[in-house]
């Protein structure tokens, strides 16, 4: 029998008039943090005022999580002599500084500045290669220590962020569904398969509440539950079940998608969504489908390939559709799937798509 160890990250949803740090940090503990430049530029005077009693070095990713800013990073004496690290900003900052901290064998905090996916608590890192595609899922030794959420930053991001990351969020528990339907399930794949579908509850009972307060700029509880169940319950789940089963469908089309230029343009989270109603009618879940149509419409998620940039007579569709089935997320669904059922799925949601623009 193998030893399975799954360490989950704490998080703190964080008041400004209070110090988190201190329960983390002895005062002569030196602090490294890696963020993009929004990021930094929103947190450094909070960081610099939380931190005054310890050393404290920024440094910036370089913009996207890839081999040369990672090792552009590791030549920063800083990055090896302190004694932790803080990652803060977006899924790329906080990868690269998560993968940053794994090689250095450093412990991180990580503090999100938008809720799009949750690269905040999960032990991967999603590599890119200096084009910006795609190139690897980097898997780390453990997952930060801890999260810290600062509401009063993620309200006041752009709501689009939040839009992507409830449609990102959506796909965790119909991706481990899917690829592990027919597999025999252990308590701590059940576990995070439990903890996706509560976050999907309340994605889809507060989700439109908490994208009107993003909208708005205004608090609401809504708003701090859907943020957290993005974060901390996608990413609990991604640490839980085991990565054969954390992606299907949704996640290989995104990435064969980003051959074509113009969905390239989408926010991840988006196209993720658009994969995930094609899942679920070429797994026939016609209720699931149901339910994700309805909510699509309420909160004006793609449900047609014209929402994302293409088309359904693009001369590249096919390749692209054939390229998704031939990926890693889809090695446990290939058997079920072909190029032609999932054209056919995506034929259907267009013709769902121009029946509704017509009634309308």
């Amino acid at each position: 029998m193998s030893l399975t160890t799954r360490t989950l990250p704490g998080y703190t949803i964080q008041s400004e008039d209070l110090n988190v740090f201190d329960a983390w940090f002895t005062s002569d503990v030196k602090v490294a943090v890696i963020g993009g430049h929004t990021a930094l530029a929103l947190t450094k005077e909070y960081l610099s005022e939380q931190l005054r009693a310890h050393g404290v070095s920024f440094f910036w990713t370089g913009g996207e999580c890839n081999q040369s800013n990672h090792d552009r990073l590791l030549k920063e004496k800083m990055v090896h002599e302190y004694d932790w690290i803080i990652g803060v900003g977006g899924g790329r900052a906080l990868d690269l500084a998560k993968w940053v901290a794994d090689t250095v064998q450093k412990p991180i905090l990580t503090i999100p500045t938008i809720a799009s996916t949750c690269a905040a608590c999960s032990a991967v890192s999603v590599v890119y290669d200096e084009n910006h595609q795609f190139l690897r899922i980097q898997e780390l030794y453990k997952a930060p220590e801890h999260v810290i959420l600062l509401p009063t930053i993620l309200v006041e991001a752009p709501a689009s962020f939040l839009h992507a990351g409830i449609g990102d969020a959506i796909s965790k528990p119909m991706e481990i569904n899917f690829s592990g339907k027919h597999m025999p399930w252990s308590f701590h794949n059940h576990l995070g398969k439990s903890i996706a579908e509560s976050a999907l509850k309340i994605l889809t009972e507060q989700g439109e509440m908490a994208y009107q307060a993003n909208l708005s700029q205004s608090m609401n509880t809504s708003f701090i539950n859907v943020v957290s169940a993005i974060i901390m319950g996608i990413g609990y789940a991604s640490i839980l079940v085991e990565e054969d089963y954390n992606s299907a469908l949704a996640h290989a089309l995104y990435n064969a998608f980003m051959r074509m230029d113009a969905v390239k343009k989408q926010p991840h989270g988006l196209v993720v969504a658009y994969g995930i109603l094609v899942q679920c009618l070429v797994d026939e879940d016609q209720t699931s489908f149901s339910e994700l149509y309805a909510f699509y419409q309420k909160l004006g998620l793609p449900k047609s390939l014209r929402t994302i940039g293409t088309q359904l007579d693009h001369k590249d569709l096919p390749s692209v559709i054939d390229a998704a089935l031939k990926m890693p997320d889809c090695r446990f669904v290939s058997k079920q799937l072909n190029v032609t059922k999932v054209f056919e799925a995506m034929h259907t949601l267009e013709l769902l798509e121009s029946s509704s623009k017509e009634i309308d």
